[in-house]
């Protein structure tokens, strides 16, 4: 999923009407949440394990997704790769790092 899925997610997930609501409720200022709405940022750490929480997600695999949806907008494409390793395995070990450099 993309940061904005996930914030379409909470909002939904707590009944809430507008991206306003959500930052009151995580504690962010609107204007984070919107940065993060239009693409201009996207969810930082912070924000994937608070998201993970709220939604009772694995937060290995919303931090991966964080992770792939900025290192696409970079173009690396190595760390796109390790990411949706991670993100498959739900680890990080020697395995993930290996198909990384391999």
């Amino acid at each position: 999923m993309k940061t904005v899925e996930y914030i379409d997610a909470l909002i939904a997930a707590y009944l809430l009407e507008s991206d306003y609501q959500l930052a009151k409720k995580l504690g962010e200022s609107r204007a984070r949440i919107s940065q993060y709405r239009t693409g201009r940022n996207i969810m930082d750490d912070d924000f994937a394990i608070k998201t993970a929480y709220m939604l009772d997600l694995n937060p290995l695999a919303v931090l991966a997704d964080a992770h792939i949806e900025r290192e696409m907008k970079r173009g690396n494409n190595s760390m796109v790769i390790f990411w949706e390793e991670v993100k498959k395995s739900g680890k990080m070990d020697v395995k993930v790092l290996s198909k990384m450099v391999a």
